[in-house]
């Protein structure tokens, strides 16, 4: 989806060298929306907690308590998500050229550190009180969730936009999911002790809702991991890339490859490519035809291409570069 919608972008503004800018107009007009949006979210979920935890001490319900510490956890995720979001929107610098995108998926990173932090501590309540239940008040638990379900349901809705092309944003919507399904969960509970005195299903299912917590965690921090690391971008296949980039009228063999995200929504790639003896002025439309390659096919969005006269290059095999000499400590 992302990459289908990049590629529809591109093609609508023309040329290669006018494409970055027009992507730069629609990022920051979409950024300003997911601002506003993780703003809005901001505030609901200081609100949420406040009052479930109110709500869960005078009810007694650990479960209730367990969502409330958890939207507190996420008020704190979304500031940082916040923040990280402006940061990111910075313009490249002469330290940091590729601009200060990372900085989303650095938040992103941290979002999931207090999810974990959170956690533990549901987890260590709710074995609590298995061992020894306590009295609820079913009807107290009811219209609290009942407000958690409401204003969760908002939040997630605000960032669901922003959420395709963004892991900063799908972080913070991911988080405000998870809100809304343990919100209605404990609302459910909450009917349930009004009907039965089932007081051990309140910490059992502040249980459940962990193992939902450190699902959601483990996804994003696959992403994250991935992003950090230089990871191939997902859907990006190598030896496809260099098969469709070698059909290229006078390109002769692509090879010392590197593909990995710079962010969550910008892909680069470089290569070295041998192509057939000419001048460097007549190199233009291979250099853009393998550019537009990449950009329609493959939604790469930042490329760089050394050309190398195959007659001169080496018999080069490897697609990967492993002909790279790193540097040895002595």
């Amino acid at each position: 989806m992302i990459r289908e919608s990049e590629d529809a972008a591109h093609r609508s503004r023309g040329p290669v060298h006018d494409h970055e800018h027009g992507h730069g107009r629609h990022g920051h007009h979409h950024g300003d929306s997911s601002g506003r949006n993780l703003l809005i979210t901001l505030v609901l979920n200081l609100l949420i907690p406040v009052v479930q935890i109110f709500g869960g001490l005078a009810a007694g319900s650990v479960a209730l308590i367990s969502d409330a510490i958890h939207n507190l956890s996420d008020f704190t995720a979304l500031f940082i998500a916040y923040v990280a979001h402006h940061i990111g929107r910075r313009s490249p610098s002469f330290k940091f050229t590729f601009g200060y995108r990372r900085a989303e998926v650095l938040a992103a990173l941290i979002n999931v550190v207090v999810l974990v932090g959170a956690s533990v501590y549901i987890l260590m309540e709710a074995l609590t009180r298995l061992r020894s239940p306590e009295p609820i008040s079913g009807g107290l638990v009811v219209l609290v969730a009942s407000v958690g379900v409401i204003g969760n349901g908002v939040s997630a809705l605000l960032l669901k936009r922003g959420s395709a092309g963004n892991v900063n944003i799908r972080g913070a919507f991911l988080h405000m999911i998870a809100d809304f399904l343990t919100s209605v969960v404990v609302l459910i509970n909450g009917v349930v002790l009004m009907i039965r005195p089932w007081y051990w299903l309140d910490p059992l299912l502040s249980l459940l809702i962990v193992l939902f917590i450190l699902r959601n965690c483990w996804a994003i921090l696959k992403v994250v991991a991935s992003i950090l690391m230089e990871g191939v971008p997902a859907g990006l296949d190598i030896e496809e890339i260099q098969t469709a980039l070698q059909e290229v009228d006078g390109v002769v063999n692509v090879h010392h490859i590197h593909a990995w995200n710079v962010g969550s929504s910008i892909s680069a790639f470089t290569c070295h490519a041998d192509i057939e003896d000419r001048l460097v002025s007549e190199t233009g439309p291979t250099l853009q035809a393998m550019e537009r390659i990449l950009r329609e096919r493959f939604g790469i969005n930042h490329v760089v291409i050394q050309f190398v006269a195959a007659c001169s290059a080496p018999d080069r095999n490897s697609i990967l570069c492993d002909h790279c000499e790193y540097p040895q400590r002595k």
